[in-house]
């Protein structure tokens, strides 16, 4: 395994149990979350308060590795929001292409997607200049959402969508039906289709 993917995991791992602990302690914890306190290998550089004074969550950086983690408490569904940089290598759409590859396609992007129609979750991505942003919620409880966490961090680090997934997702060619009866061929491809409307608009 490439020593990159061994960090990410790592981290993956560091959140998702640091997110259980301050689920498993959140009112102990949160109201006695100071800054600078370190919590499973995560320090608290500020701490977020509400309109009573309290705290309701904070703002941790990973110790090693410097990844930022804003974590609150906040009375709705369990969700997320994350997101990462995506600088443009070239003009040919790269970062776009992959936020759909990821969580669309290959077996862990399909099973996702069928887990999510299944335990009342609704999920968003868009692509913006520098980065890439996900998000998501369910309504099934924080065992779903764990659950469901992990399941984007693996489709996200570890994806196995094939290379007629990306020809498909990006861009080809197929046969369309004129209204005379007659064939043509034209560019198809979600991205590409996606994009043209956009630009149309």
């Amino acid at each position: 395994m490439k020593p990159y993917k061994l960090l990410f995991k790592s981290i993956c791992s560091s959140i998702l149990f640091f997110l259980f602990s301050i689920q498993l302690y959140a009112q102990t914890s949160l109201a006695a979350l100071t800054k600078d306190q370190s919590i499973d290998g995560f320090k608290a550089v500020a701490v977020y308060m509400n309109d009573a004074n309290q705290p309701m969550g904070g703002r941790f950086i990973h110790e090693k590795t410097g990844f930022t983690l804003d974590l609150l408490q906040i009375e709705s569904v369990p969700q997320v929001f994350f997101w990462v940089k995506t600088f443009p290598v070239s003009d040919m759409g790269e970062p776009h292409t992959q936020e759909h590859l990821l969580i669309t396609k290959g077996s862990k992007g399909h099973e996702l997607n069928t887990r999510e129609g299944m335990s009342l979750t609704r999920s968003n991505a868009f692509t913006n200049q520098l980065y890439t942003a996900y998000d998501f919620y369910t309504g099934a409880g924080t065992n779903t959402f764990y659950s469901l966490f992990e399941g984007y961090l693996d489709a996200l680090l570890y994806p196995d969508y094939s290379n007629e997934e990306v020809s498909r997702e990006v861009r080809n060619w197929g046969v369309s039906q004129n209204p005379d009866k007659t064939f043509r061929i034209e560019e198809k491809g979600s991205v590409y289709n996606e994009m043209s409307t956009s630009m149309n608009n």
